[in-house]
């Protein structure tokens, strides 16, 4: 593990995920530091800050640390910032939003590299937005296991979670582009089913 000499970091669980200490996003952060989020992000796949106050702008410039941000196809874009989308629930809703085992963005030609998540109102208990350490589920692989895998490709489609069955429901959705919300459009893109991380190899 590299060593950090301006942030501190605070593993999660065993298989993914750190929490980062000693940064404030309401000041300009220093070359350095930025550097090392984004090296901890490569070496923890998953990282969380508490206590930031992140207005749509700011967390724009967050995501700028990890690449250039992109515009989500099915949501509309915050007012402030199109980068931004608001996730929303009432208590009346009952369309679940990215509910199931999923990479974003998976069906785009080029995927997007992450999501940046800014919880304002979570609930107590329940809600939990899980995440799963891919390379080291194929690191666990038996060799034939992943023999068979490699050179394989599979098609990733959007129409699982916004076509289909699920279209009418996905139009009641907050949020949801008025555009898609008159039809349903479906992304599609071949992928190989094993890759390699661009910076990490």
């Amino acid at each position: 593990m590299s060593a950090f000499k301006t942030i501190e970091i605070k593993p999660i669980t065993g298989t993914i995920g750190a929490e980062i200490a000693n940064v404030d996003f309401s000041q300009t952060l220093t070359n350095q530091q930025r550097d090392e989020i984004h090296r901890a992000f490569l070496e923890n796949k998953v990282i969380v800050f508490r206590g930031q106050t992140l207005p749509p702008k700011k967390q724009v410039e967050v995501a700028r640390i990890f690449g250039k941000p992109a515009i989500y196809p099915f949501l509309k874009g915050h007012e402030e910032a199109e980068e931004v989308s608001v996730l929303a629930k009432s208590a009346t809703d009952t369309v679940n939003f990215g509910g199931s085992w999923h990479s974003d963005t998976a069906y785009k030609p080029a995927p997007d590299m992450g999501t940046l998540l800014y919880a304002v109102d979570v609930p107590d208990a329940g809600g939990d937005t899980m995440f799963a350490n891919m390379q080291l589920a194929y690191e666990c692989l038996s060799p034939g296991m992943k023999k068979m895998l490699d050179g394989l490709t599979a098609i990733y489609s959007s129409e699982k979670g916004y076509g289909g069955k699920r279209a009418e429901r996905m139009k009641s959705l907050a949020g949801m582009k008025d555009a898609v919300a008159a039809k349903i459009e479906t992304y599609e893109s071949e992928h190989p089913v094993v890759r390699t991380h661009p910076e990490t190899g």
